[in-house]
């Protein structure tokens, strides 16, 4: 759907009951003001009334949609936004954002500058960071990518970042996230047995940039295309490390299952482990001196048990198909 000469935007919102947190960040998207835009919210751990209920009272009349996906995994829920989804451009997001004013804007006009661009994703800063816990978090995740824009593809990505795109984290991650919708059917849309609600707990939205480069597509990082993430005041930051290094690598098991380049992975794996352990790596390098080492320790655990979290999926899958 389109209207005026200008693309038209679907915005998918999985959550899992978390009513307050979509209110905020369905009422940021609304006020960015971009037309045509639709969003969808879809709840994954239904039946969750407030959530349901909050989408009913508070946007009654806007082009909110809201959408219950029963089983459990954050892919099946963005899976089922996107098969409902009109608009020429899909763009996912979590219900723990406040997007900026211009995050639409600016990604359409990312997507502009080339057909051949497939995928935008965009700049994650902290929404705020006065607690400990928080500072944390942002030291950890290293969501923000920095503020230089920057064209993902192989071959040429690959002469600057020589383990590219298997260090996708550099690409961007899957709160911010726009696709143009064609693509994201052709591609398969996220795998079910990478991420939340899954045995490995992550590593969808890495798997996804994956994909895309592989097949030949184009994924601008542009820092304009900005949300602002809520990181958590109260979080285990051990079970986050730990389920991060599973996500990471169950990814990376996937590629040397079904992967199209598994040779070159293999090859990569001395190079990777150079850069976990590289204090001046991108992962590390703003990590403080008192950086609690117990959490890179137990990233790195979960990293050694990725593979198998993956075949775990894929052996759950089969068991439910039956």
């Amino acid at each position: 759907m389109s209207a005026g000469g200008r693309t038209a935007v679907t915005v998918v919102i999985p959550t899992c009951g978390d009513a307050v947190s979509v209110e905020r960040a369905i009422a940021s998207i609304l006020a960015t003001g971009y037309e045509p835009l639709e969003v969808i919210v879809v709840e994954n751990a239904p039946p969750a009334p407030s959530t349901r209920n909050v989408v009913a009272r508070s946007f009654a009349g806007a082009p909110v949609r809201y959408l219950e996906e029963p089983r459990k995994g954050a892919s099946r829920a963005r899976n089922a936004g996107l098969a409902l989804a009109h608009g020429d451009l899909v763009a996912f997001t979590d219900d723990d954002v406040v997007v900026d004013t211009g995050w639409l804007r600016n990604a359409v006009t990312a997507f502009e500058l080339s057909d051949a661009v497939a995928c935008v994703t965009g700049r994650i800063q902290a929404l705020a960071l006065n607690t400990k816990p928080q500072l944390l978090f942002e030291q950890f995740a290293a969501f923000d990518k920095g503020p230089e824009r920057r064209i993902w593809r192989l071959p040429e990505s690959r002469e600057a970042e020589p383990l590219f795109p298997y260090i996708p984290g550099h690409i961007g991650s899957g709160a911010n996230v726009i696709i143009r919708r064609e693509i994201a059917h052709r591609v398969g849309g996220f795998d079910i047995q990478l991420g939340p609600g899954t045995p490995t707990l992550g590593g969808e939205d890495l798997d996804l940039f994956v994909r895309l480069v592989q097949a030949g597509y184009v994924i601008v990082y542009d820092p304009s295309v900005l949300v602002r993430h809520d990181h958590p005041d109260r979080l285990d930051m051990r079970r986050h490390a730990y389920r991060y290094g599973v996500g990471l690598t169950a990814m990376l098991g996937k590629q040397l299952v079904h992967g199209p380049t598994r040779r070159q992975l293999i090859r990569a794996i001395p190079g990777g482990i150079r850069y976990v352990l590289d204090p001046d790596s991108r992962k590390n390098v703003q990590k403080p001196s008192d950086f609690p080492r117990s959490l890179e320790w137990l990233e790195r655990l979960g990293m050694l048990l990725g593979p198998g979290a993956y075949l775990a999926s894929l052996g759950l899958s089969a068991v439910r198909a039956h």
